[in-house]
């Protein structure tokens, strides 16, 4: 296979090195903003919970003044957010406070993603990639703690050091968080674990020397992925592990040489899966995923209608919800934080503020809400085909696997968490400056 990998292209770009900073404190904090919330400085739960977001406004308002943010999607977002954050303030909720938070995700956050898709360069996204990798080795152990722990033990202390962080799970035993509030946010990270595995399990080999990881610590990644599916109790977890492998089955037939490299990765996979499965190791854990997975499909009614629902029926629920007004009862109100500034929680104001689309529908109404669902999924179906090509054209791995993870975050993640906004962004930001720099480089 043909590598193009110049290290003077992949490290060039030094005038961006102060934003690629910000970006990798953007993701530090990411990862670990949960941590500090529940165990460093609980005091300070609920202002960290914005931790990000100077890191955010700064980016984007530079992007603005050099000339960075000139898409489409982009501009139309931050006009159509600027609107609803206006009539909220006039005609819906009447607060501020909650329609700035509203309107930040739109107008700061999701900008952000085209920054980092213009000064991210290959180095930038391999080093990314390498160190998500690498803290899953210790996140594994942490959560492994956490599941086996009481839920009254410090690994398992909730935001504020209050209560638990562990969700419902089955036969007693909780969802994991890992270092994050919730475990949506430890699921969210192990879909960028996963997307990057996956491309290091087949290209490790083709990499420069410092790009490399040893072959024993790729196995290592790959025994620590494949425990933390049962250990998370996660249906999300699998199903996106799921996804993903379809995308790496649809690159290796694209490519004669990559298909015994993926029978070779198949089998060592079906192998680890059954020695750790006799070997007793996560037994439990594999018992009550198994447990978690029978009960909630009995409850809303097997797999497919369970992606039904969360999917087309949270669209379709929102398009005959004719009680919600003409401009929606005003943005940021779906969130967990406008909610309970306004008294009530995401169920008070006659919308699903769990459900996405229908979370956004009812904040900024049928015409906005649509245009604002528009963008987020024409915006990944373009980015989608673009890497789509690059990897029929030149072979290009890297954009085709993260696209896979920014398709299952941007059209309908769960903007209004501010740990899945963030995942969601970098999903967004990382496979933009993959497309965008692989027309210089490629692995």
């Amino acid at each position: 296979m043909t590598n193009y990998f110049n290290l003077n292209k992949l490290t060039a770009g030094e005038p961006y090195a102060l934003y690629r900073k910000a970006i990798w404190i953007y993701i530090f904090l990411l990862i670990f903003e949960g941590a500090l919330r529940k165990w460093v400085l609980p005091s300070l739960a609920t202002p960290l919970l914005l931790v990000r977001d100077p890191i955010a406004i700064w980016l984007t308002i530079v992007g603005l003044q050099k000339g960075w943010i000139k898409s489409g999607y982009a501009k139309t977002m931050m006009v159509v957010a600027s609107i609803s954050f206006f009539l909220a303030i006039v005609v819906g909720h009447h607060n501020l406070f909650v329609a700035l938070f509203g309107w930040r995700i739109y107008f700061f956050h999701f900008p952000m993603i085209f920054v980092m898709g213009k000064v991210l360069t290959r180095t930038d996204l391999l080093k990314i990639g390498q160190f998500m990798l690498w803290i899953s080795i210790p996140m594994t152990i942490l959560i492994f703690m956490q599941f086996h722990s009481p839920q009254t033990a410090w690994v398992n202390m909730g935001v504020g050091g209050e209560g638990t962080a562990g969700f419902a799970g089955a036969m007693g035993y909780m969802r994991p968080p890992g270092t994050f509030s919730f475990t949506s946010g430890y699921v969210m990270f192990q879909a960028v674990v996963g997307c990057y595995l996956l491309y290091y399990l087949l290209m490790n080999n083709s990499f420069p020397k410092q790009f490399q990881f040893p072959k024993i610590v790729i196995i290592i990644l790959a025994v620590c992925y494949l425990l933390s599916i049962p250990t998370s109790i996660s249906r999300t977890h699998f199903f996106q592990t799921g996804v993903f492998l379809i995308f790496l089955f649809i690159a290796a037939m694209k490519k004669n040489k990559l298909k015994s490299k993926f029978l070779k990765f198949a089998i060592m996979t079906i192998v680890a899966g059954i020695i750790l499965y006799l070997s007793g190791v996560g037994g439990t854990s594999l018992e009550a995923f198994t447990a978690r997975f029978n009960n909630a499909s009995e409850i809303e009614g097997g797999v497919s209608s369970t992606i039904g629902d969360r999917y087309v029926g949270g669209l379709l629920g929102s398009l005959i919800n004719f009680n919600i007004p003409l401009f929606g009862y005003g943005i940021g109100l779906g969130t967990n934080v406008g909610a309970k500034i306004m008294g009530g929680d995401m169920y008070s104001f006659g919308f699903n503020g769990e459900n996405e689309w229908s979370r956004i529908i009812g904040e900024c109404g049928m015409l906005l809400g649509l245009i604002i669902i528009g963008i987020r999924l024409f915006f990944s179906l373009d980015i989608w085909k673009r890497a789509y090509n690059l990897l029929i054209k030149k072979y290009d791995l890297l954009s085709w696997m993260l696209s896979a993870g920014m398709m299952l975050t941007i059209p309908q993640g769960q903007w209004s968490i501010p740990t899945n906004l963030g995942f969601c962004i970098l999903f967004g930001g990382l496979t933009l400056a993959a497309v965008n720099s692989s027309k210089k480089n490629r692995i």
